[in-house]
Order: structure tokens, then sequence, then C-alpha cells
């Protein structure tokens, strides 16, 4: 069992290796292909997204100058969906052990991961809201630690809906040579500062 997880760990190491240092070969593609099949699409911007570094921001404006605002949005969060799902079970399977002996031997640790779990929506959905949290690594953490899954499916769906929006709507305008998207830019930082005022209101409440 022990090999097994060391060949799944390392043939996932290399794929996400190849597509990290060929992501602008991969995007570029994309980017022409716009008569090409759909699915073989979709699958390209599954493993963009999967693949920490790689800036799915870039992606999503792409796929929203291709497809526009409503079907980018969509592809944007099915895609990078899935995506933070494999990742998920990937490193649930592979860390999940070595998760708890990370949690045992560090105090503080300890604290944040209690922490966490207890307010594990909020904290997770905060998380998926802030553009600058890279997603790849709440996917590792989520997985690692063993979040509940039903709860790490929803707060990924409810927290990428806003910032696949603006992907795809400043996609559609930098193509369209609009500078609307600055606007909405800022609407989003408001948007995101409401939602951190009120996660810092009921945490204090539940103090």
């Amino acid at each position: 069992m022990k090999v097994y997880k060391w060949m799944v760990a390392s043939l996932s190491v290399a794929i996400m290796l190849i597509v990290f240092l060929n992501a602008d070969v991969f995007i570029n593609w994309i980017n022409e292909d716009k008569d090409g099949d759909f699915i073989i699409v979709f699958v390209l911007i599954v493993i963009l997204a999967a693949v920490p570094g790689i800036p799915f921001g870039l992606v999503g404006g792409v796929i929203g100058a291709m497809y526009g605002l409503l079907w980018g949005s969509l592809m944007n969060i099915a895609a990078s969906t899935l995506a933070a799902v494999l990742i998920y079970f990937l490193f649930r399977y592979l860390l999940i052990n070595q998760g708890k002996v990370w949690v045992e031997r560090s105090a503080s640790f300890r604290k944040m991961n209690t922490f966490i779990n207890n307010h594990s929506f909020w904290s997770l959905l905060i998380a998926r809201m802030i553009p600058i949290m890279p997603a790849s690594l709440i996917n590792m953490y989520a997985g690692v630690f063993g979040l509940p899954f039903p709860i790490f499916i929803l707060t990924t769906l409810i927290g990428k809906i806003p910032i696949m929006l603006v992907f795809a709507y400043v996609g559609v305008n930098m193509r369209s040579g609009s500078g609307e998207w600055m606007i909405v830019l800022v609407i989003y930082s408001l948007f995101l500062l409401i939602i951190y005022g009120l996660y810092r209101l009921l945490n204090n409440k539940r103090r």
C-alpha cells in the first residue's frame, strides 16, 4: 500500500510539474482554439486549476473572453470546483495520517487547526473569497487535515461564484476594450470587506 501511495504521489508531482512548466503553452492553446472540442478545453482548465502556482485569474479571463460572461463563468466555476475536489481527495488519501502527526507535534498549529475545524464553514468561505489566498493551498490543507467534505464542497462552490464571475467579466471587457472591469474590481473589493466584517462580527458574538 505504501509503495502504491508513493507511485500515486510521484505521478501526481510529475503531472503538476509538466503542466506548471508548460502553463503558457496550454493557456495560449486554449485562447487560440476557439472552435476546438469543448470537452478537451474543459479538461485542460481543470488540470490548470489543479496545479499550484498557475494564475487561474488569467485562465478564467481567457475563458470569459472566449465563451462570454454566462458560459465562461459557469465553465470556470465547474472546472475549478472539480479541480479542488480532485486535489482534496488526492491529499487526503496520501497525507491524512501525516497530517495527524503534524497536528500533534505543534501546540500552536493544533490551536489553529482546532479553530478552523470549529469554524470550518466561515474559515473556508472567507479563504475562498480572498483572491490572494492560493486555492491549491486551501484544497491541500482541507484534504490533509480531514476537513468535512460537505462543508468543503459547499464553501468551494459559494466562494468561487463571485471571483469566477469577476474573472470572466474582466476577460469579456478586456476583449471588447471596455474599462468597466475596473469598476467591477472595486465593487468586488467592497464586497470582500463586507463579508470579512460580518465574519468578525459573528466571531465576536460567539466569543
